[in-house]
């Protein structure tokens, strides 16, 4: 069982950029990004009624919830049942359960080490060779 540092609650609702150092669970909404500093086994986990709208960057994620923005995992990302990813994804190991909605690309970071310039240069070479 993982243990969290900090709790978003289903009534909380943030406004703005979100920058944590440990652990986070989400059960409510965050309008802004998260930012989470990569350490030893960190987790972001938007549970089933959370949701954020913003990019997402951290070490491991899990989402239950919703996401309308991009994720950056450099570790894992794991999509549940019933939850919905709108934006792409970059990250180093994947799990997508049956019945998770993804609208967006999946990106593999093979190192997970700058994830972002990864998927910059995929979407950047992908828009280059449309016609």
């Amino acid at each position: 069982m993982q243990s969290f540092d900090s709790i978003v609650g289903t009534a909380t609702r943030i406004e703005g950029d979100l920058h944590v150092d440990e652990s986070l669970r989400i059960d409510g909404r965050l309008n802004g990004n998260l930012e989470q500093t990569v350490g030893k086994a960190r987790w972001i986990i938007i549970g089933p009624n959370g949701e954020i709208r913003g990019n997402i960057r951290a070490q491991n994620v899990s989402v239950s919830g919703k996401v309308f923005g991009n994720i950056f995992a450099s570790g894992s990302t794991e999509l549940m049942e019933g939850c919905e990813v709108r934006g792409n994804i970059t990250h180093k190991s994947i799990t997508v359960e049956p019945g998770a909605i993804v609208h967006g690309q999946l990106i593999a970071s093979p190192d997970g080490i700058d994830a972002e310039a990864a998927a910059k240069s995929i979407i950047d070479s992908a828009r280059n060779d449309a016609p």
